[in-house]
């Protein structure tokens, strides 16, 4: 109601709470892609959250540069399977260049390899060695693998208290689940951590270059932001250290030009320059 002053009282409150709230997420996402643990079990756990991080993150931009994002579900669904294509395709959309047609490819595979062992366990069979040489063996489900069930055909027995025997009434088709071992070694686990983290500053970068620094004209070079972007292109010349390299400028970090490129955009989503 207007003018209720316990509305007004309310309000704050809950703006404050929702606010420590993403706070609180955010230093726990900090937490993911901090130092690699030195104890292995942690370390996984670091893998495992940073990925789901990444993942949200990737959906979260995917509904920023949609033209109607979704105001109730579906939202968009935290696609695992492709979030180097989504990630590929924010790119393209925000008219930023990428060094590869394959970019994060091999840094997300891994990553959803050594999350999907870990999401399907059973439970760990052995802890050996000491960092950074240790290793973990676990019991998991092949869960979506061709080999994931096994099937048999049996009978389904029944007590028969005047024979005191089982007696078999039919025949029964009976589907067990497989099992398999996998053994993951802290090298490992601090590859794919630190593929994690270079695919976050990339995401980062997308944001800042082709979101924040989108109302930038294409002479501008990007000297005093250049330590924020994680990739060079060969176009580019000489990286940065080496003889003769220079600041790429807005231009050549896009695809087209800016003015075509506002052109192609919608009212809605053009930045006001």
């Amino acid at each position: 109601m207007i003018g209720d002053s316990s509305d007004k009282s309310e309000s704050p409150s809950s703006f404050d709470e929702f606010e420590r709230q993403i706070e609180a997420s955010e230093r726990v996402a900090d937490e993911w892609f901090s130092e690699p643990s030195t104890e292995i079990c942690r370390l996984l756990w670091q893998v495992c959250g940073a990925w789901e991080t990444v993942i949200e993150e990737v959906r979260f931009l995917r509904y920023n540069i949609a033209e109607n994002p979704p105001t109730e579900p579906p939202f968009f669904y935290p696609d695992g399977e492709h979030i180097a294509r989504d990630l590929r395709r924010v790119a393209r959309k925000l008219n930023l260049r990428l060094p590869s047609k394959t970019e994060w490819t091999d840094e997300c595979k891994r990553a959803k390899s050594m999350r999907d062992d870990l999401g399907h366990l059973l439970h760990f069979t052995s802890v050996t060695g000491q960092s950074p040489n240790q290793s973990v063996t676990v019991l998991r489900v092949p869960y979506w693998e061709p080999n994931e069930m096994t099937v048999t055909m049996g009978g389904i027995g029944l007590w028969d208290e005047e024979s005191q025997t089982s007696v078999t009434t039919h025949e029964a088709r009976w589907a067990i689940h497989n099992r398999k071992t996998v053994t993951i070694t802290e090298a490992e686990a601090r590859e794919v951590l630190a593929g994690l983290k270079y695919v976050k500053a990339c995401i980062f970068a997308l944001r800042k270059f082709g979101m924040q620094f989108a109302v930038w004209g294409d002479t501008k070079d990007v000297g005093y932001v250049l330590g924020i972007l994680p990739w060079w292109l060969d176009d580019w010349g000489p990286r940065p250290g080496e003889n003769g390299w220079t600041v790429p400028t807005m231009r050549q970090l896009r695809t087209i030009p800016q003015h075509d490129y506002i052109e192609s955009l919608p009212e809605s989503q053009r930045p006001l320059i």
